[in-house]
């Protein structure tokens, strides 16, 4: 029997695979590493892999109005526009370092908590992904509002039965 949507842990619809960035790593590695697996934001981590922070295309489009105003002109999709993004704001930001645009009081979540929590906290922050991490603030997943769509999705009573 399929255990319902409330009865659901984070741990049961999670990404198990995450991309990373370091800290100290350059603004222009985070993006070329955002486009290659297509992610919108990356945990941020130390060298000891604790969560420090994210770092999403949001925290870079806040730095520079220059960027936005082009992206404003650009179409939202396919490869042309992330390559178009990519270059525009490497070209502004690229320099500089994940730590210093990275945001820093990251809302993150645990494997076992409730994924009806997990949604609640993206609501509630108007954000759209939670890395999952463990005791020692280490990530071991992220959860997506997507994660958390499929789940209410696949959960959902089947029209017609």
């Amino acid at each position: 029997m399929a255990i319902g949507v409330y009865e659901k842990c984070v741990k049961d619809v999670m990404s198990r695979e995450v991309v990373t960035i370091d800290a100290k790593d350059s603004v222009h590695e985070a993006l070329e590493v955002m486009a290659e697996n297509k992610v919108a934001a990356l945990p941020v981590i130390d060298r000891d892999g604790r969560c420090v922070g994210i770092l999403s295309t949001s925290d870079m489009m806040d730095v520079t109005r220059d960027v936005d105003a082009g992206l404003n002109e650009m179409e939202n999709t396919g490869q042309l526009f992330w390559g178009e993004f990519i270059g525009k704001l490497g070209d502004h930001v690229g320099h500089q370092n994940v730590m210093e645009l990275m945001s820093e009081s990251v809302v993150a979540i645990t494997p076992d908590a409730p994924l009806s929590e997990a949604a609640s906290r993206m609501v509630r922050e108007h954000i759209h992904r939670l890395p999952v991490i463990d005791a020692s603030e280490i990530v071991v997943g992220i959860v997506s509002t997507t994660d958390v769509l499929r789940a209410f999705a696949e959960c959902a009573p089947k029209a017609g039965k």
